[in-house]
């Protein structure tokens, strides 16, 4: 196991020294991070890694980059540079700790990611992911302008031109007892992901918990289950989500949702991009439990529709991936 203290009594005093001097192939992969805060932009372009923390309130992975940050050209370098972790190795576990992106309110600097989950097949336990606007973002590897960011740590994810809509992706991500809070489409992307007993915190400022934009030739995008969705944001002011592509596939089964989820559950994104059958609830509990509110066109998913999503339904391939059972 590599340790990674602050006061030096590790191998590593940096999250981001440590997984650089993983070999590319076999050698140790655990990487346990004592408590501290790590005020570093990281990436793990390593396969086959577990990052753990020591304790998952105290130990934080925290960086400010934002949309509005320039080039030296003074143009603005967007949404995908922002990241405080990046991960573009395959089967790397992320556990205990709190990924933390505090650029601040997006209506100030735009756009500022916590966690930019490219690779495949990544498992996020007991983990905070903090940010504001766009906290969490499950896609592709943008290129060129992140490969000009984080140089040769592109490891083995997929890569496109343009992830707002490009080609079908097979990449998946399961995250487990989780904290994900954020505001204005806080969960995007276009990945196929499974939430299990997670948290979802809508910040004051309100907006989507979800914006996926799902290939039209994937039957799942975006699934929570048993997660429990509230906030600080006005009653109503938090959104199930919003298309950010026409074919926009999230479903919340068994969650328990507060007064501060909005009663219509979806929205429309514009006149184009428009909510479907593709998104849906069952079960839903708590203060927010009537459907008969929500916008006409999401669906409400039957017992017997329900039962047939599960994680292997969802995550599943032809490589037996079993998340939450290994």
């Amino acid at each position: 196991m590599i340790v990674v203290a602050r006061d030096g009594s590790g191998d590593f005093q940096s999250i981001q020294e440590a997984v650089d001097s993983l070999p590319e192939n076999g050698g140790d992969r655990e990487i346990f991070v004592r408590r501290g805060e790590y005020r570093e932009k990281t990436v793990i372009h390593r396969s086959s890694v577990r990052l753990i923390g020591e304790d998952r309130e105290n130990t934080v992975l925290a960086w400010n980059g934002c949309a509005k940050d320039l080039y030296p050209d003074g143009t603005e370098k967007g949404t995908f540079l922002s990241s405080t972790l990046m991960v573009t190795g395959r089967d790397v576990t992320v556990e205990n700790m709190t990924i933390r992106n505090d650029a601040g309110d997006g209506r100030k600097v735009g756009q500022a990611v916590a966690v930019y989950a490219a690779g495949d097949r990544g498992t996020w336990r007991n983990c905070s992911l903090v940010a504001n606007q766009d906290t969490l973002f499950c896609g592709p590897v943008r290129l060129p302008n992140v490969k000009e960011d984080i140089g040769e740590r592109t490891g083995c994810a997929e890569a496109y031109l343009r992830v707002e809509d490009g080609p079908a992706t097979h990449s998946r991500q399961y995250f487990e007892n989780c904290l994900i809070r954020g505001d204005v489409d806080f969960i995007f992307g276009p990945y196929r992901c499974w939430f299990e007993g997670c948290t979802l915190f809508m910040n004051e400022r309100g907006g989507w918990y979800t914006a996926a934009n799902t290939n039209e030739s994937l039957p799942f995008g975006f699934v929570f289950h048993r997660c429990s969705l509230t906030g600080d944001c006005a009653p109503g002011a938090g959104y199930l989500g919003r298309p950010w592509r026409k074919h926009a596939a999230t479903l919340f089964l068994e969650c328990r949702m507060d007064g501060h989820v909005a009663p219509e559950g979806f929205a429309d994104w514009d006149e184009e991009r428009v909510v479907t059958d593709r998104c849906g609830e069952w079960k839903t509990s708590g203060e927010r439990a009537d459907q008969g509110t929500r916008h006409p066109s999401q669906k409400r998913l039957t017992d017997a529709e329900a039962e047939g999503i599960t994680p292997e339904a969802v995550l599943g391939g032809g490589d037996g991936w079993r998340p939450g059972q290994d």
